[in-house]
């Protein structure tokens, strides 16, 4: 018995074991069954037979024979091995097919600029800021200067003009309280009249609490109401009763009007729409002021630096809104027609 490696014919497998010639073996790993080789001698020993029985029969025949005897096989197998020539012609384009195309080296394409990038919001800001640096703003003031740069300046001050517009905004109404948010006293007066326009007397006036009543003329007057929404109601026998609801303003001269007509029943009258109250001024205009004259100042860095067009013009525009005394609407209208006037700086 001899160890030796096996390698199972369906899995593969190689395994050692112990085995003779011809004896059935067992895989381990799919317990497939199957003959074990014999032993093949070595192929030098092999050799050596064949060389043995070649020199024997080499003494029996003679020397011319066997010399061509053995050159026809070798002929033969040069044949056999050589190819034909119709089969070198068929193997030549094939070859010649199977050979890589070699192409010339294209010539070498210059590298591709780079697109230009946004810039961030930072980077923006940071860009911006380097325009407001003393050794650039004395460049600008002393000259020369480009109308670009001129309507930098004069966005610069439209900025100032509008922070300081927007601080007196809010100052002055800092303390302003509405007279419709307090109550108030007030007071109304009017004449009644009937539908052919003649006064009439004695007709009972009622409203917040309060009444009188109508004097020889149709006239009353009714005093220390509380302003705002009041409802008025007038009442005469034989007339129909009469509601009026009103807004009823704290300063200023409260008059109603009104005409009874004959019969019963009850009428309402509303008259809320008529009376219009006052926009009460809020800091949230001194605000608005204060963003626009920001926005004026970034178009004014971006003129200085005569980058980014656009920006530079939309600190114009919003400069107009910031107001600045009117004076700075103004100049803001001034930098926006140089702006205009002067593109092509921006572009160059």
């Amino acid at each position: 018995m001899v160890s030796q490696q096996l390698e199972c014919p369906v899995c593969f497998i190689r395994f050692d074991t112990e085995r003779r010639a011809g004896q059935s073996v067992t895989c381990p790993s799919c317990d497939h069954t199957f003959n074990a080789p014999g032993e093949e001698e070595p192929a030098t020993e092999a050799a050596s037979a064949v060389q043995a029985e070649e020199a024997e029969k080499e003494a029996s025949d003679s020397d011319d024979e066997p010399a061509a005897s053995e050159a026809a096989p070798e002929g033969d197998e040069a044949e056999e091995e050589a190819p034909q020539g119709d089969e070198l012609t068929d193997r030549e384009p094939e070859e010649a097919g199977e050979a890589p195309e070699t192409s010339e080296p294209e010539e070498d394409e210059p590298p591709a600029s780079p697109e230009p990038t946004t810039p961030g919001a930072l980077e923006l800001l940071g860009e911006l800021s380097t325009a407001y640096r003393t050794e650039r703003l004395q460049s600008v003031i002393d000259g020369p200067r480009s109308r670009a740069q001129l309507a930098g300046l004069l966005l610069l001050a439209v900025a100032v003009l509008g922070l300081l517009a927007a601080t007196a905004t809010a100052v002055k109404w800092s303390s302003y309280d509405s007279p419709w948010d307090d109550e108030a006293t007030a007071s109304l007066h009017g004449s009644v009249i009937d539908v052919d326009g003649n006064p009439l007397e004695d007709v009972r006036v009622a409203a917040s609490g309060q009444q009188t009543f109508t004097d020889g003329e149709g006239r009353y007057f009714l005093h220390n109401l509380t302003a705002g929404e009041l409802k008025v109601t007038f009442f005469s026998p034989s007339y129909r009763t009469h509601d009026v609801w009103i807004d009823l303003r704290p300063a200023g001269t409260n008059l109603l009007d009104t005409e009874l007509a004959e019969g019963d029943g009850h009428d309402v009258e509303d008259q809320l729409s008529h009376v219009l109250r006052p926009w009460p001024p809020n800091q949230a205009l001194a605000a608005v002021m204060a963003v626009m004259a920001l926005l004026a100042l970034l178009g004014s860095a971006a003129a200085l630096l005569e980058r980014h067009f656009r920006l530079a013009l939309f600190g114009a525009v919003a400069g107009i809104l910031s107001w600045g005394f009117l004076l700075g609407s103004l100049f803001s209208l001034a930098a926006l027609l140089l702006l205009l006037g002067d593109r092509e700086q921006f572009e160059a």
